[in-house]
Protein backbone atom coordinates (compact mmCIF):
# COMPACT_ATOMS: atom_id res chain seq x y z
CA UNK A 1 0.00 0.00 0.00
CA UNK A 2 1.58 2.96 -1.20
CA UNK A 3 0.71 6.82 0.33
CA UNK A 4 -0.27 9.67 -2.51
CA UNK A 5 2.06 11.75 -3.10
CA UNK A 6 -0.09 14.45 -1.06
CA UNK A 7 -0.08 12.61 2.01
CA UNK A 8 3.62 12.47 2.29
CA UNK A 9 3.52 15.94 2.19
CA UNK A 10 1.51 16.21 4.35
CA UNK A 11 2.56 14.31 6.83
CA UNK A 12 6.34 15.40 6.35
CA UNK A 13 4.57 18.91 6.82
CA UNK A 14 2.97 18.07 9.75
CA UNK A 15 5.86 16.69 11.54
CA UNK A 16 8.37 19.84 10.48
CA UNK A 17 5.98 21.70 12.32
CA UNK A 18 6.18 19.96 15.39
CA UNK A 19 9.47 19.90 15.27
CA UNK A 20 9.72 23.42 14.37
CA UNK A 21 7.45 24.62 17.62
CA UNK A 22 9.59 22.53 19.76
CA UNK A 23 12.94 23.71 18.70
CA UNK A 24 11.92 26.97 19.06
CA UNK A 25 10.63 27.45 22.44
CA UNK A 26 14.00 24.59 23.07
CA UNK A 27 15.90 27.01 21.76
CA UNK A 28 14.21 29.97 23.52
CA UNK A 29 14.37 28.52 26.91
CA UNK A 30 17.89 27.79 26.47
CA UNK A 31 19.64 30.81 25.12
CA UNK A 32 16.99 33.18 26.43
CA UNK A 33 17.12 34.87 22.90
CA UNK A 34 14.09 34.84 20.31
CA UNK A 35 16.61 35.57 17.59
CA UNK A 36 18.69 32.06 18.81
CA UNK A 37 15.95 30.39 19.01
CA UNK A 38 14.49 31.69 15.38
CA UNK A 39 17.52 30.16 14.04
CA UNK A 40 16.85 26.92 15.80
CA UNK A 41 13.42 26.77 13.94
CA UNK A 42 14.64 27.83 10.62
CA UNK A 43 17.32 24.97 11.25
CA UNK A 44 14.61 22.23 11.98
CA UNK A 45 12.75 23.33 8.14
CA UNK A 46 15.59 22.00 5.96
CA UNK A 47 15.63 18.45 6.80
CA UNK A 48 11.71 18.45 5.43
CA UNK A 49 13.10 18.17 2.41
CA UNK A 50 15.06 14.89 3.12
CA UNK A 51 12.33 13.52 5.44
CA UNK A 52 10.15 14.13 2.16
CA UNK A 53 12.31 11.97 0.21
CA UNK A 54 13.39 9.18 2.32
CA UNK A 55 9.77 8.75 2.91
CA UNK A 56 8.95 8.26 -0.91
CA UNK A 57 11.97 5.89 -1.29
CA UNK A 58 10.97 3.91 1.61
CA UNK A 59 7.15 3.51 0.15
CA UNK A 60 8.53 1.70 -2.89
CA UNK A 61 10.32 -0.85 -0.60
CA UNK A 62 8.52 -3.95 0.05
CA UNK A 63 11.04 -5.64 2.15
CA UNK A 64 9.18 -5.87 5.44
CA UNK A 65 5.73 -5.74 4.78
CA UNK A 66 3.42 -8.24 5.75
CA UNK A 67 1.41 -8.27 2.20
CA UNK A 68 -0.94 -11.10 2.92
CA UNK A 69 -2.67 -8.56 5.37
CA UNK A 70 -2.62 -5.89 2.98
Amino acid sequence: MDDKKIRSVAKTSSWRFFIFIYWVIFGYIFTGDIKGARILGLGSIIPLFFYYFHKRVWSKIKWGLNLRNL
